[in-house]
């Protein structure tokens, strides 16, 4: 066989063994340099595995070191290097993408201190699944490299809650029917989970009866409830008319509905203070402290 042909047949089995054991790199600005024009990747730790020769200044991800030696990924491709042939004495900017830890080494089990997401660190080296940094000030520590990103990552910023200091309580009998009219719509905010939702008035005298506007209202009316429609009792914040009003709701379907497209097979109660329940005609003491209990809530 000749020489170039066991160059040829080298190569694709090393390619063929990168491409068995490609993996998503876990920080892509981990980035190292190739500094000799000698350097040559391998398929194992082992100078006599198969290999393929490196350009110098070829840029590679490094994915973990060990006993002088590189793993490093090229394309989604897996091999090894020399330590010695990489330009590793740079650090490499990277953004933490998920709250955790700065551990004091590379186990969970060491001390530890909290850091936030798109936290600046720089990587500069690796131990098993963690990778080694500085952070702004020059402390040293271990971070998994799965919460590690090259780029800072998009955040979803908390709706304002400005609003809170609005909020009042309105005595059904009064001023509190006429804030969300029948056939009119309005927003509820729930205090425990921070979910609004659309609702429209479809009738009601002694409280209000409402419904999701749309399928996707109903998603989260499940959500606040969590998992399950019942009649258990949940202090919310209905925004509607300009006006902020203290409230309690229940989440089980039931009666009439208007909207036959929302997913949700019929109505549910919004109750103010001292509105009553349509079977007993008295106020739910469960619904009143729920209500009293948004309103402290918000002040």
């Amino acid at each position: 066989m000749t020489r170039y042909l066991r160059k040829l047949l080298c190569t694709i089995l090393l390619l063929a063994l990168f491409a068995s054991c490609a993996s998503p790199a876990l920080a892509s600005s981990v980035t190292v340099k190739v500094n000799s024009s000698s350097a040559r990747v391998y398929s194992s730790r082992s100078t006599s595995s198969p290999s393929v020769k490196l350009r110098k200044g070829l840029s590679l991800t490094l994915k973990g070191t060990s006993g002088g030696w590189a793993k490093v990924s090229y394309k989604g491709h897996i091999g090894y290097v020399p330590v010695k042939y990489l330009n590793t004495r740079k650090r490499y900017t990277a953004y933490v993408k998920k709250s955790t830890y700065l551990y004091s080494s590379a186990s969970s089990d060491s001390s530890h201190v909290s850091v936030g997401v798109n936290t600046k660190v720089y990587v500069v080296g690796r131990s098993g699944s963690y990778y080694r940094v500085q952070n702004s000030k020059g402390r040293t520590g271990y971070i998994l490299a799965s919460c590690l990103s090259g780029s800072k990552v998009k955040t979803h910023r908390k709706r304002s809650t400005a609003w809170k200091s609005k909020v009042v309580m309105l005595k059904w009998f009064g001023s509190g029917q006429n804030v969300l009219r029948r056939g009119g719509y309005g927003y509820l905010y729930d205090i425990k989970t921070g979910i609004s939702l659309k609702i429209k008035r479809m009738g009601g005298t002694n409280h209000a009866d409402v419904e999701p506007a749309t399928r996707t209202d109903t998603a989260k009316l499940l959500k606040i409830a969590g998992g399950t429609f019942s009649w258990d009792t949940h202090a919310c914040i209905l925004y509607a008319n300009g006006k902020y009003v203290a409230c309690a709701i229940n989440t089980k379907p039931h009666g009439d509905q208007t909207i036959t497209t929302n997913g949700y097979h019929g109505q549910f109660c919004l109750h103010m203070l001292g509105s009553l329940t349509h079977g007993t005609q008295k106020t739910n003491s469960e619904h009143q402290a729920a209500i009293e209990k948004a309103y402290n809530w918000a002040h």
